[in-house]
């Protein structure tokens, strides 16, 4: 993978070009093409598959053109004029605690361990910004707007308030490269694994192992259960004891049907 990064990007020597720009190009280029698969099967209803699969089976199915046109408003805003500056402000950030600012692949047992890291920092990050926005002052002021999905897409990860958009998605993003002090290519490794991970949980879609899917589904389906990533706080706070039960049910459900 170092060869393919050095080879790729070979040409670009400016560290703040590199930095900035193609960082910020990276996160855009995966979330659009991941983003837009999942919204090709919305739209499409295509293939047959995916949409036996449909979590959520008729709601949202095909997603409406006013909607969908209202999700790419509000989801443009929040990548350009908040996701743009705070990529800039993260390169300095990252120049003060010493991060390698190049090309650099770094160790298999060093990348594992940063992405190790970041992956348990954003389930805190998350899992507390999240049940906060949860307060009745704050969700009505600002985390109501996401929750206008019910059935969720996968472009509406990024319909947000820009409070939230700041807050509680970017910053559990953005920390734990920051604090581990992660070179750059590990920050495109872990930014592709968790815009990813961030979609493929709002797409309304059961994936065969990949367990987060109905498990933050469910959280926009009733709202007070399933407030982190992982499970893990969840579990420790006993906040997903309901959807716990929803599972258990719809296991002898389709067990009687077998």
């Amino acid at each position: 993978m170092g060869f393919i990064t050095e080879n790729i990007f070979h040409p670009i020597q400016d560290e703040v070009v590199l930095n900035i720009l193609v960082t910020y190009g990276v996160t855009q280029i995966v979330f659009w093409v991941v983003g837009g698969t999942t919204l090709f099967v919305d739209v499409t209803g295509k293939p047959d598959w995916m949409i036996r699969n449909k979590l959520q089976p008729g709601k949202n199915q095909p997603v409406e053109k006013k909607i969908l046109l209202k999700i790419l408003k509000v989801g443009l805003r929040n990548q350009i004029l908040i996701g743009f500056p705070l990529t800039a402000v993260h390169y300095p950030l990252r120049q003060w605690r010493g991060s390698d600012l190049t090309l650099t692949f770094p160790d298999w047992t060093i990348l594992l361990r940063d992405l190790v890291f970041c992956v348990l920092l954003e389930e805190i990050c998350f899992y507390y910004s999240h049940r906060l926005l949860h307060h009745p002052k704050l969700y009505k002021t600002i985390h109501k707007i996401h929750h206008e999905w019910t059935a969720p897409i996968g472009l509406a990860a990024v319909y947000a308030h820009p409070a939230e958009y700041i807050f509680s998605n970017i910053l559990p993003l953005m920390l734990g490269p920051l604090l581990a002090g992660s070179g750059l290519v590990t920050i495109w490794v872990w930014f592709t694994v968790a815009i990813t991970t961030t979609i493929s949980h709002h797409s309304g879609y059961h994936v065969p192992g990949v367990p987060g899917n109905e498990f933050h589904d469910y959280h926009h389906l009733k709202f007070h259960e399933n407030f982190g990533v992982l499970g893990l706080l969840d579990w420790f706070y006993q906040t997903d004891t309901k959807y716990k039960q929803f599972k258990i049910q719809q296991r002898r459900t389709q067990g009687t049907h077998t």
